[in-house]
């Protein structure tokens, strides 16, 4: 998905994504009213963010934007 930028962006936007995914998840324990679920949170943030990450770097074969070269042949007459 992210196939287009270079790599060091990729690795950025990654990182980024990650990173909101486990503070996200430390934020949503700590609403919580026991204090023992901030580790439970840092793991289901970094699962959903190890999740994202995937997605965003997977790369799809049948993606329109997907260089492919076609070969067409003149119909012998």
């Amino acid at each position: 998905m992210l196939g287009p930028l270079p790599a060091l962006y990729r690795v950025i936007v990654c990182t980024c994504a990650f990173l909101a995914f486990v503070g996200l998840g430390v934020w949503a324990a700590r609403l919580m009213p026991e204090s023992a679920l901030a580790s439970a949170g840092t793991g289901l943030g970094t699962g959903l963010g190890i999740v994202v990450v995937l997605l965003l770097l997977h790369h799809d074969p049948h993606d329109p934007g997907h260089r492919t070269r076609v070969r067409v042949r003149a119909p012998r007459s």
